[in-house]
């Protein structure tokens, strides 16, 4: 039987099984289930020579690493489908939001290790944290990074800060896209063809993150603007309508939103806890 299960083979759960083949798992070693006919077939389709299944407890028993890649409300129903298959023989990797390596290290007695990517993943330049839990070995930590270096950059955190990861890099993808978006618009607002204004846009930013690689933003803005000429004039007006700290306030709302969210999660996993053991 396959020694890789992945609890989940949606878009980030099919990503996790692509980077597994990527770092030279074969297919047939690997097991994913999903909740439908539908996902069956697509995923069969998608991931030639994996073994796909409907039922989580199928892919658990005899696999000795664990991807839990469900919706966080999903959480109760499939630890309690497969609970008597966890021991600490099995390492589960956990890409679920807002589900702390305490919880979950106190549902299952398997090693547990929690991971936030990104969907960037799904182009192979995600950005992923990756936080030690309960009984997981350095050993467990350095594959779980070896698997999402594999799609990205891995960056081994404390867990503390994983609701401020989910905050930057997590939500990033969505922040570029609305930059992006912007500039777009605006080129086509001075008068730009939308396929042009669309290109440079895109690229711009893909330059500009190269720079940065190294230079500091400050270098750049020196390098580029020149004494009363068109980029500090713009300059001038972003800073005059507070650009940084909009996007700055964006990203500690998202913050915010991120922790009450956590907390809701684990709340509500505790209550139906509790109903089970009544």
């Amino acid at each position: 039987m396959a020694r890789y299960a992945i609890i989940g083979l949606g878009k980030i759960g099919t990503a996790i099984a692509k980077a597994l083949i990527k770092v030279g798992i074969n297919p047939s070693d690997i097991a994913g289930s999903v909740r439908s006919e539908h996902g069956l077939r697509r995923t069969q389709v998608e991931l030639p020579g994996v073994h796909v299944t409907l039922s989580n407890g199928e892919i658990v028993k005899d696999a000795e690493v664990i991807v839990l890649a469900v919706k966080p409300r999903q959480v109760i129903d499939v630890i309690n489908d497969v609970a008597g298959l966890l021991n600490e023989d099995k390492l589960m990797i956990s890409v679920v939001a807002g589900l702390s390596t305490k919880l979950l290290g106190s549902l299952t007695k398997a090693r547990v290790i929690r991971t936030m990517p990104n969907i960037s993943i799904l182009e192979g330049s995600g950005v992923t944290a990756v936080s030690r839990g309960p009984r997981a070995t350095d050993a467990d930590v350095e594959f779980t990074c070896s698997l999402f270096n594999a799609v990205g950059k891995c960056y081994i955190v404390n867990e503390e800060y994983l609701n401020a990861v989910t905050a930057l890099s997590g939500s990033g993808p969505a922040y570029v896209a609305m930059i992006v978006e912007a500039l777009w618009e605006a080129g086509i607002l001075i008068g730009l063809p939308s396929d042009l204004a669309w290109s440079l846009s895109i690229d711009v930013i893909e330059s500009g993150a190269k720079l940065l690689n190294s230079k500091k933003p400050w270098e750049i803005i020196s390098d580029v603007a020149t004494p009363g000429g068109v980029t500090i004039s713009g300059i001038k007006f972003a800073e005059e309508r507070g650009l940084k700290g909009l996007l700055m306030g964006m990203i500690e709302s998202a913050y915010r939103r991120s922790t009450d969210v956590q907390k809701t999660i684990e709340d509500t996993i505790e209550a139906n806890l509790s109903k089970l053991r009544k």
